[in-house]
């Protein structure tokens, strides 16, 4: 019997993480609004430990899940490739396996790709520490960013997991990069295939900062050879996708001043804000979209990098 085509695939790469990636799925199980029958569930272990028995358990809850196992790392731009390759569904999402959706993600961004867009990002939860997506999410930063394809020249601004987007026949992630893997996708996607993206101003993901947590993101507020290697590697980016407007290669030196900013904070041995990234590029968001504020834009990125920025936080 011929298996129907899914609606969308979610592509979960996992590495040696089966708690969570059983958390992850879970919340993938309890999407509301959305027939499971309808949604594909693709999970790309990296060369970990076996996660056979996770898997398992998901599909006992009714989840549709394809599996496959890298004989050995690949890095995380591959797995998600991988899981590219294997997708069926119109539409993709992607998740890691340590953080997680909360109920509705997948009814409320495939509403907002009913407009027309080719993909949509919709506003993330950012916790320090591990929740239960079925709970209220007391205590979360508020990852609420607008798009605009000139200021993606400048800096990323979704998380990965925020995303659901049409399917692509042939773009797939740089295989070589360390991190901001997605941020590039994302500019492959508009500049070179013509993608429409919209934001949906609703919180519909969690995404989990936990102190230390294994990775590259994490560190670059904690030590100045990660920040000083994330900064070149964001100039890459910049090399690859050269800025198509005077606005936006300017707006690139404020993006610059802030990772300046944050290596000066790490020099004197005061921790830069851990959320730097997110209120500094919500400051140049505000100045990108209000000329006036442009002129206080440094002192304002200087702020932000010191956490004198509340920043927002969400009450259920």
């Amino acid at each position: 019997m011929k298996r129907m085509i899914p609606l969308v695939s979610v592509i979960v790469p996992t590495l040696n993480r089966p708690v969570e990636l059983g958390q992850a799925l879970a919340s993938v199980a309890a999407q509301q609004g959305v027939d499971l029958a309808e949604v594909e569930v693709v999970v790309i272990n990296d060369g970990g430990t076996s996660v056979e028995s996770v898997i398992a358990t998901a599909r006992d809850w009714g989840l549709p899940v394809v599996a496959m196992n890298h004989p050995r790392r690949c890095g995380l731009p591959s797995a998600r490739n991988t899981g590219l390759d294997l997708s069926r569904g119109r539409y993709v999402a992607f998740l890691d396996d340590d953080d997680v959706f909360l109920p509705r993600h997948l009814v409320t961004a495939l509403a907002g790709l009913e407009s027309g867009a080719d993909g949509v990002a919709t506003t993330c939860l950012v916790t320090d520490h591990r929740i239960d997506p079925d709970r209220p999410v007391r205590e979360a930063v508020v990852w609420d960013v607008g798009f605009d394809p000139l200021l993606l020249e400048v800096c990323n601004l979704f998380p990965v997991h925020t995303a659901v987007f049409r399917r692509p026949a042939t773009a797939r992630l740089h295989p070589g990069l360390p991190a901001i893997e997605d941020w590039d996708f994302w500019l492959r996607l508009t500049r070179e295939h013509g993608y429409r993206f919209s934001r949906i101003h609703q919180p519909t993901v969690v995404y989990h900062r936990v102190p230390q947590a294994d990775s590259m993101i994490g560190a670059v507020a904690e030590e100045a050879p990660a920040m000083a290697e994330f900064s070149a590697l964001v100039r890459r980016i910049w090399f690859q996708w050269p800025p198509t407007t005077a606005r936006s290669a300017r707006f690139r030196l404020y993006s610059g001043i802030m990772y300046w900013k944050v290596l000066g904070a790490l020099a004197t041995g005061a921790p830069p804000n851990p959320h730097y990234y997110l209120h500094s590029i919500q400051a140049i968001e505000h100045a990108w979209h209000e000329p006036q504020a442009e002129a206080d834009l440094v002192d304002q990125l200087a702020r932000t990098v010191r956490g004198e920025h509340a920043g927002d936080r969400h009450a259920a």
